[in-house]
């Protein structure tokens, strides 16, 4: 991504910090593809005490192919990215994304060290904590719920990507542009009104070739939709933010919903419910 504004990277800095684990009925925040969920702030502060710091510029690599992945990366601004295929062209292209507050790299093969699938670079300018497993895998053992915390974030990444292949698998292709919307939106849009019906607000989710990849669509078929959604008044873009009603993403949501397992998790039966009740908080780190 580049010639990001200063706006845009100011909005996604200030992501949805929700709690993975509130099961208040219809008041939990689902899990989403192609964005996993953000790490628990204790996480994150015991991430960023014990790590170290690295800046990137956009397109570098998050670590060499020939290195073995042994460390957990935590993104402290901008916006990383892990894509399959030839690391070497095309790294502009994201399969799934890591806004800040969300892990990097690591989640695949912390606790195996197995060779990961793929490779991680800078989407854009770009901070990463990065901490060894030597120092991190100690200070968990020393703190029970820390270590709880990291499996149970562990599980709901997995998910996150099981969702995403599901996507690929079985949705055409509107349907996975819309799904990506939503999980944008769920860490950043904000509710409003517009006409006295309601809408969502919030940055520009990536550029084009970003979308295409991420929802395994063509330019074709991206540029068409977008059109389709820009005529029909439905995706209205102000600089570099967007706004669509919550209507427009609302079967899809519920496709994600029907799709679920039963469990103790309770989610908002309609997206307009689920922006409802989530709050606006800001992450205390950054």
């Amino acid at each position: 991504m580049s010639n990001v504004s200063w706006e845009w990277l100011s909005a996604v800095q200030q992501g949805r910090q929700y709690d993975l684990d509130a099961k208040t009925p219809d008041c939990a925040v689902p899990i989403v593809p192609w964005i996993h969920p953000p790490v628990h702030p204790k996480l994150q502060n015991l991430i960023v005490r014990i790590g170290r710091k690295i800046q990137l510029s956009r397109q570098d690599k998050l670590i060499s192919l020939d290195r073995s992945i042994s460390h957990l990366a935590l993104v402290t601004s901008g916006v990383t990215a892990r894509n399959f295929g030839n690391p070497i062209v095309g790294t502009e292209n994201a399969a799934a994304i890591s806004p800040p507050g969300h892990i990097a790299f690591g989640n695949l093969n912390f606790f195996t060290e197995r060779p990961a699938f793929g490779h991680y670079f800078a989407l854009t300018k770009a901070e990463v904590v990065v901490c060894n497993k030597e120092l991190l895998l100690p200070a968990l053992k020393a703190d029970p719920e820390l270590f709880v915390l990291l499996v149970r974030h562990f599980e709901c990444c997995a998910l996150s990507d099981r969702i995403g292949f599901a996507f690929m698998a079985f949705a055409p292709v509107e349907e996975r542009l819309k799904a990506f919307v939503i999980s944008w939106a769920v860490h950043y849009a904000k509710l409003s009104e517009r006409d006295g019906k309601p809408w969502l607000t919030m940055p520009v989710p990536l550029t084009r070739s970003n979308r295409c990849l991420l929802a395994n669509a063509s330019s074709v078929s991206t540029d068409t939709y977008l059109k389709r959604w820009k005529d029909n008044s439905v995706w209205i873009r102000n600089g570099d933010f967007v706004s669509c009603p919550t209507s427009f993403l609302e079967e899809t949501y519920k496709w994600m919903r029907k799709s679920e397992e039963q469990s103790a998790y309770s989610y908002a039966p309609t997206l307009l419910e689920l922006f409802q009740h989530l709050h606006e908080i800001r992450s205390p780190l950054y």
